[in-house]
């Protein structure tokens, strides 16, 4: 495991337009039976199902401010028409003409107080969405200023229990940094280029059972901007991007990759991933690993939906903003059940004072030595991010330097299955990554 830094980059103007907090309910989660598909996942190829440029999946034009755009999700993508509880969406805002940003929702459901990915004018980027499905099969995109593109891609999706065909359970890594290009001579990643990472879990004899990866991937000073798309490292990459980034700027977002054997020597078909360059200039690349899905065969956390909830605003009276070279517990018992152990969030970084980084973990044991999202002064950015918690709930979160605010938005809980006997606890392992390019 490599370690982290912090990442500074050019200042971008602040955004103002961050949804404000809301009260939360406390959360009943019925236990999960595992004999069910209920909670499992199934990656997909990532597809594009909605493109507002292109008039696909909605009209083509731009969604204006204060509409809410009506998409249908199953039945496209692969997304099966029945049996599907949620799924995972790249979401890519482009071209808005004034700051904002976007909340994502089931259809059907009063607009909670949450926001999905924040922007400025004339921005363009992406963040990972896991979203219930809604009334029909469909979500909803409320965009409340300016004109703006919207994009999806849809990457994968969760059972329910009558669901016809089960996928794979979820299980948490000690998050760890599997590559990253600035270290050990490796250089940057060349325009148009890939690289692959293999990783092997823990002693290796689960890496055959391994069907995608939660990372998180960030690109650092590029020297064009560009995006990058991760897929599973076999044949050419798809056209759907998985990140936008600008000149000189790091990035970072947050993915769920189908893997691979690996194909090259001396790597002992480890599960891997690829990430394409799609630039005309170089980038380094960090990827951290923070969880595993399997082929449904090893046992493991099951992923319970619910609407999205803001849980935590920094903003909210009697708080106060992270300081430097701290780490603060919060609560997340309103969303959490008593066989939770981690929480499917989005989270936004407010207004920093300088220059930093968020590290969101369960709090137990050595701070994990990654990041999840990475600040520029004064700016307003989200990230999506799969965060334990503690035997009491709880989560922390690690700010390096200076101050910020924070919000978290849950979309959803994975539960440990309980069947009629009682059921083990899952164990996290580490993650190694070994790292081979063109």
């Amino acid at each position: 495991m490599l370690g982290a830094v912090a990442l500074t980059a050019a200042v971008l103007p602040a955004q103002a337009n961050a949804a404000p907090a809301a009260p939360v309910t406390a959360s009943a989660i019925d236990p999960i039976d595992p004999s069910t598909p209920e909670g499992t996942y199934t990656a997909l190829t990532p597809t594009r199902i909605l493109d507002t440029r292109e008039g696909n999946g909605a009209p083509k034009a731009p969604l204006g401010a204060n509409q809410t755009l009506h998409l249908q999700v199953s039945g496209r993508g692969g997304v099966p028409a029945t049996g599907v509880s949620a799924v995972v969406l790249n979401l890519t805002a482009t071209g808005p003409t004034s700051s904002g940003y976007l909340t994502v929702y089931p259809t059907g459901v009063a607009r909670p107080v949450v926001s999905n990915i924040n922007f400025t004018a004339g921005w363009t980027g992406a963040n990972a969405v896991t979203v219930p499905l809604g009334t029909g099969g469909k979500i909803d995109i409320f965009n409340p200023a300016g004109n703006i593109s919207v994009i999806a891609d849809v990457v994968g999706y969760y059972a329910t229990k009558t669901a016809a065909t089960k996928g794979g359970n979820y299980r948490e890594l000690i998050p760890g940094r599997v590559l990253d290009t600035r270290e050990d001579g490796f250089g940057p990643v060349g325009p148009f280029d890939p690289v692959w990472v293999a990783v092997t879990i823990g002693d290796g004899s689960n890496d055959s059972h391994v069907r995608a990866f939660a990372v998180n991937i960030t690109a650092v000073n590029g020297s064009l901007g560009g995006y990058l798309t991760a897929w599973n490292g076999v044949g050419n990459p798809p056209t759907a991007s998985t990140l936008n980034f600008g000149r000189n700027v790091a990035v970072p977002n947050f993915a769920v990759v189908p893997t691979a054997p690996c194909n090259w020597d001396n790597c002992g078909a480890a599960p891997m991933i690829g990430i394409y360059n799609g630039s005309g200039g170089t980038t380094h690349i960090i990827v951290d690993v923070v969880g595993y899905y399997d082929d449904g065969t090893l046992g493991g956390l099951r992923f319970n939906p619910i609407t999205p909830t803001r849980i935590t605003d920094t903003r909210s009276a009697g708080q106060h903003a992270l300081g430097p070279a701290s780490t603060t517990a919060f609560p997340a018992s309103a969303v959490t059940g008593e066989n939770t152990y981690s929480l499917v969030t989005n989270v936004t970084g407010i207004d920093p004072s300088n220059s930093t980084y968020l590290t969101l973990w369960s709090g137990e044991g050595s701070r994990p030595l990654v990041s999840n999202l990475n600040l520029l002064p004064h700016e307003v950015r989200a990230n999506a991010a799969y965060v334990g918690v503690d035997n009491n709930f709880k989560y922390s979160v690690f700010n390096p330097a200076n101050t910020v605010h924070m919000a978290l938005d849950v979309t959803g809980t994975f539960e440990l299955p309980v069947a009629p006997a009682a059921a083990s606890a899952i164990v996290a392992q580490p993650a190694v990554g070994t790292a081979h390019r063109s």
